[in-house]
């Protein structure tokens, strides 16, 4: 399980083309262990393993969809400007740090507001030249999901989905380790 977790915080560096094909491969092994303590596993393990299971399907649900989004932002980031920004002229480097601003306050958008933004959001994340135009495409296909755009995006300091996940693999860990005692 902590082989399919570290494969969705990777996701966004994998090319798109391969992404599904890897989420895939490593949900069947989440499932595959789950059946394995389903059928060897004692009761209080197996409340624990089911739980965590659930997390991996929302994590795996979210999966494609984070990795759009995180990709993005990673792009982002990486077209501001290297030198002042607060002095910088570049309308390529402006455009970046707006998009990126407007993309982690997507979520919390009104959703008139959303409608309003959306035209924007397209223009400046191509005016910033830090996406080709499939990678727009995705985003703002993306920005439809806007009830869970929290755990999409995932956060800077704190990310709620993961911590989600670490707590109930904690749990699990703990009653796996204690039923061996």
């Amino acid at each position: 399980m902590d082989v399919f977790v570290r494969i969705v915080t990777q996701l966004p560096d994998v090319p798109v083309a391969s992404r599904r094909e890897l989420l895939d491969q490593k949900a069947t092994a989440v499932v595959q262990a789950r059946a394995g303590v389903a059928v060897l596993g004692p009761p209080t393990v197996l409340g624990q393993a089911e739980k965590v299971a659930e997390q991996c399907a929302r994590l795996e649900e979210l999966a494609l969809r984070r990795a759009v989004l995180r990709s993005a932002i990673s792009a982002l980031e990486e077209a501001w400007c290297p030198r002042n920004a607060e002095f910088c002229q570049d309308p390529h480097h402006t455009s970046a740090y707006v998009a990126w601003e407007l993309l982690c306050r997507w979520g919390r958008l009104e959703d008139e507001e959303r409608w309003e933004e959306l035209d924007f959001l397209q223009f400046i994340l191509q005016e910033s030249h830090a996406l080709d135009a499939e990678q727009v495409r995705q985003v703002l296909e993306v920005a439809n999901s806007v009830a869970c755009w929290d755990e999409i995006i995932g956060g800077f300091v704190r990310d709620p989905l993961l911590e989600r996940f670490q707590a109930v693999r904690e749990d699990f860990v703990d009653v796996a380790y204690g039923s061996h005692a």
